[in-house]
């Protein structure tokens, strides 16, 4: 004869198959992330250019502002060294 179950034991049971769910959902969500690379479409576009690079600025072409320009663009944490040692100097003397 089959005995009822208690409360207790129904809702064990019931924990128990809801976290059976969760990790099976959980299974399948982590199988998914680890097809994600593969499931990108492939891109058919060509990103770079045949030839040869272009040709760099001249400094003088743009006066003082284009060397400046040009030393930036060549050393660009020397120019951040150097802002800041101007920005707290001038900070400094206020």
């Amino acid at each position: 004869m089959n005995q009822p179950k208690s409360p207790a034991v129904q809702a064990y049971e019931l924990d128990k198959a809801r976290k059976q769910e969760q990790e099976k959902e959980g299974e399948l969500d982590k199988a998914l992330e680890d097809t994600f690379p593969a499931s990108d479409p492939v891109s058919h576009a060509v990103t770079s250019v045949a030839g040869a690079p272009p040709a760099p600025e001249k400094a003088h072409s743009g006066g003082l502002l284009g060397a400046v320009r040009a030393w930036v663009k060549d050393n660009p944490i020397a120019a951040v060294a150097v802002t800041a040692a101007v920005a707290w100097i001038i900070g400094s003397s206020r």
